[in-house]
């Protein structure tokens, strides 16, 4: 089932039979469902209808990830500022770039720190509430060692300097002292 099937208006066709139920809402769901009236100018038993596949079509959607991680991704899909982009296509674009120049890695830098204040302005502050923020974008898979310390296992080598450089720059001003160490298909993280 996909968006416009739980957006979309729900008409009955002759055959199909109709339940009558009583249900008894709260203040909070009788204002959500004026609020969806007045916007999709129907009626109380198609925005319920609506709602029932929506909520079918989220329960479908969280057999493949979690809810929190669903949100994440559109989080950062919604505004058009990432990409998805396969595994094979990042791993042949850090292969190209190879050692890159100093110009390329004083951007990424900068894009780190760019990061910082974006997610500061979420309210993303926090060393592992980032680290598992940006552990969405697939560019690894996060351990958490203790509460000062994070391994991040690369799901490219060719990646490592991209990633460690955009650390850096994210938490080059961060609050805490945050040290960024390569180990091979491995980032480590240590609060200092």
């Amino acid at each position: 089932m996909g968006i416009k099937d739980y957006i979309a208006p729900t008409f009955q066709r002759k055959s199909d039979t109709m339940e009558r139920l009583s249900v008894s809402l709260d203040e909070k769901s009788i204002s959500t469902i004026r609020k969806y009236l007045a916007k999709y100018n129907t009626s109380q038993a198609d925005i319920i209808r609506r709602a029932l596949n929506c909520l079918e079509s989220v329960e479908d959607a969280t057999e493949k990830a979690p809810l929190q991680d669903i949100l994440i991704y559109i989080d950062y899909l919604a505004n058009k500022e990432h990409l998805i982009i396969d595994i094979a296509h990042w791993k042949s674009i850090f292969t190209e770039i190879g050692e890159g120049s100093k110009k390329f890695w004083d951007e990424v830098y900068k894009i780190g720190d760019a990061h910082r204040k974006e997610y500061f302005d979420k309210d993303i502050r926090d060393i592992k509430q980032v680290l598992e923020y940006v552990e969405k974008t697939n560019w690894y898979k996060l351990n958490i060692d203790s509460k000062q310390s994070f391994t991040l296992v690369l799901a490219t080598i060719e990646s490592t300097k991209f990633i460690k450089t955009f650390f850096e720059g994210f938490f080059s001003k961060h609050p805490q002292r945050v040290e960024v160490a390569e180990e091979y298909m491995k980032l480590r993280i240590n609060v200092r």
